[in-house]
């Protein structure tokens, strides 16, 4: 009995030990977001820790499975070999990948709202200098001495609790092979969660509509390898709710319902030059016109007080890749999918650029960082636009920061080009300063003592030289035939930084028509109609006279009669907003976590849901069937 006893301590110690990692990467994780929880409410930290257990035990479960394994191929042995220096180098290993992975992923929450995902790293390697860019935002001394405590303090414990532990204690064939196939049966026990029809999913953690608790209570590295590993997205609809399309259709028809005669026609002219501004993480909290902070973007301001500004407009989503897609394509975000990353789909999209090239418009695209990054090359050239513009183009001694030239000189090239520009044309201009980590070489207007302050004052630039360029701008003779559109390609937690990814005001974004090509009656004026980002390209295109069916997604902001009705995307969830409800449902945990209207009647509240069900479920489609 003694020896059986002594050959479990050491399975069971070093289970133990992993159960000890992940409670611990639960702890830093919660008390780096202490303010989302409260100091005082331990009982919800204890009702985290428990929810979180099924996902903690299989997370340790596949970390001791191989070393339990050659330990049991070794125990056949009649002189087994020593294992102590192997499992001591494997879990030196282990510890390391483990705090690194832990540390990257509380930067990536801070920033994206989302936790470490194949999404994230995929997007590191799409741009490492971007993402080193992004992280800069926190001293990156901090996490690199987080993590050599933490693999420091966890291989201490490792060898603390394994200093009176006695291997190869068990002798002879069928007690070594009852001893595999218990543990075996016990690991496997843990791995799956049980033996019920559904394996163990992170849904398991969910107990609450608090994104943060349900966040917390999820194995950061379980969910990792579970997005690695859960099967392609590629193959297969997240959002599957309905069985036929012809029941999507019937839900969404009153949707996309108007009346084609009700359009305003705001442009003196069907032929106008466009420039489309795209401005980086331009959120609505820092326009004052959108409620927000005031003094941050005064030029904005003067902007509006002449142009016609839509001040109920929401992202498509919460990154560049799907705000840019959402922008000039009209089409929705696909939560853990980003269609610019497949050249072969992107290439079947319609586009804004397409549209306007097919009638003459010379076309071109500006961005002073690297225009591969998400595929944003191959999409303007497959979709129209003649000539991309990037860091390529500028010096090497031009002004830059982490991502690329500086707004000031993208606008100076832009303008220079366009005094060359065969007429009309459509040039976008995509900016970047706006953007972790806030860096500029000036002065900061708002200061740089906190990242709300720097990110107020990159925006503060980036109001400024926009203005500039309308300023100079107006000495141009194409001027008065111009429409300038301002449009952001997503909202920001800054300033603010209480807005998570399951409310709209993160989604909040300015959609401001600007020009003298616009009738006089219609400057100055405000529309009120909720609308999204993918609304633009009906919007624009149906102001042109131009073909608008191929854009399904997308509505007309300028016609009375479009329903008042948007959607928003991130990972894990999606939501609909209403001027009477906004309703956000979990995709992982299938439950809701925002419900703006707590006294609207709940079978209308799930009736909006209905539509946000099938809006997701028929735009995924898509997305597979391009």
């Amino acid at each position: 009995m003694p020896l059986i006893v002594n050959e479990a301590k050491a399975l069971i110690r070093y289970f133990l030990f992993w159960l000890i990692i992940c409670f611990t990467d639960r702890l830093v994780f919660i008390f780096s977001f202490y303010e989302k929880i409260g100091i005082s409410n331990w009982i919800d930290v204890f009702r985290i820790y428990f929810h979180g257990l099924a996902l903690d035990f299989s997370t340790a479960s596949y970390i001791c499975a191989l070393p339990f394994l050659v330990y049991c191929t070794l125990s056949f042995f009649k002189n087994p070999p020593s294992i102590r220096k192997i499992l001591g180098i494997y879990t030196g290993i282990l510890l390391f990948v483990f705090f690194a992975v832990s540390f990257v992923n509380i930067n990536i929450y801070r920033e994206w709202g989302d936790k470490i995902s194949k999404r994230a790293i995929d997007a590191f390697w799409a741009s490492p200098s971007g993402a080193v860019a992004s992280a800069e935002a926190t001293p990156v001394f901090i996490p690199l001495l987080a993590i050599a405590l933490g693999v420091g303090g966890g291989y201490y414990l490792y060898r603390q609790m394994f200093k009176n532990v006695h291997l190869y204690n068990i002798k002879g064939l069928v007690p070594n092979f009852s001893k595999l196939l218990i543990g075996a049966f016990i690991l496997f026990t843990f791995i799956r969660g049980g033996y019920g029809p559904a394996t163990l999913n992170p849904s398991k953690a969910y107990f609450t509509d608090h994104s943060f608790y349900n966040h917390a209570a999820v194995n950061t590295h379980w969910a990792l390898l579970s997005d690695y590993f859960s099967g392609s997205n590629l193959s297969k609809n997240p959002y599957y709710f309905y069985k036929e399309k012809e029941e999507i259709q019937q839900i969404l028809q009153p949707v996309f319902q108007n009346e084609p005669d009700s359009a305003l026609w705001v442009l003196q002219t069907k032929r106008p030059n466009i420039v489309l501004v795209i401005l980086e993480s331009f959120v609505g909290n820092l326009v004052k016109s959108l409620g927000g902070e005031e003094g941050v973007t005064p030029q904005m301001e003067k902007l509006i007080a002449d142009g016609i500004l839509f001040d109920q407009v929401y992202a498509a989503a919460d990154r560049s890749d799907k705000g840019i897609i959402g922008t000039m394509s009209g089409f929705p975000a696909q939560g853990p999918e980003s269609i610019i990353k497949h050249i072969t789909k992107h290439e079947n999209m319609p586009a804004i650029g397409q549209e306007l090239d097919s009638i003459g418009y010379s076309t071109s695209f500006y961005h002073g960082g690297q225009s591969e990054f998400y595929n944003f090359k191959s999409y303007m050239l497959t979709h129209g636009i003649s000539r991309v513009v990037d860091i390529s183009n500028f010096s090497i001694h031009a002004e830059r920061t982490s991502w690329g030239v500086y707004d000031h000189l993208v606008f100076q090239k832009m303008l220079k080009d366009l005094k060359k520009e065969p007429t009309p044309f459509f040039s976008t201009i995509f900016t970047l300063i706006n953007h972790e980590p806030f860096r500029l070489n000036g002065t900061y207007k708002f200061g740089d003592d906190t990242n709300a302050n720097k990110f107020r004052s990159t925006a503060h630039y980036t109001d400024s030289i926009v203005y500039d360029f309308i300023s100079q701008a107006k000495n141009q003779p194409w001027y008065e035939n111009t429409l300038f559109i301002f449009i952001a390609d997503h909202g920001h937690r800054l300033p603010a930084d209480k807005w998570d990814l399951s409310q709209p005001q993160r989604f909040h974004i300015p959609l401001l028509f600007y020009g003298d090509v616009i009738k006089k009656q219609y400057r100055g004026k405000v529309f009120h109609r909720i609308g999204g980002q993918t609304d633009l390209a009906h919007t624009l295109l149906r102001q042109l006279d131009l073909p608008t069916n191929r854009y399904h997604w997308s509505k007309d902001l300028f016609n009375t009669t479009t329903t008042p009705v948007t959607f928003y995307n991130s990972k894990d969830a999606f939501g609909i907003i209403t001027p009477e409800q906004v309703v956000s449902f979990d995709n992982v945990g299938k439950s809701l976590n925002y419900l703006q209207n707590k006294d609207f009647p709940m079978a209308k509240t799930d009736s909006l849901l209905n539509i946000a069900k099938a809006f997701y479920q028929g735009v995924y489609q898509d997305f597979l069937r391009y």
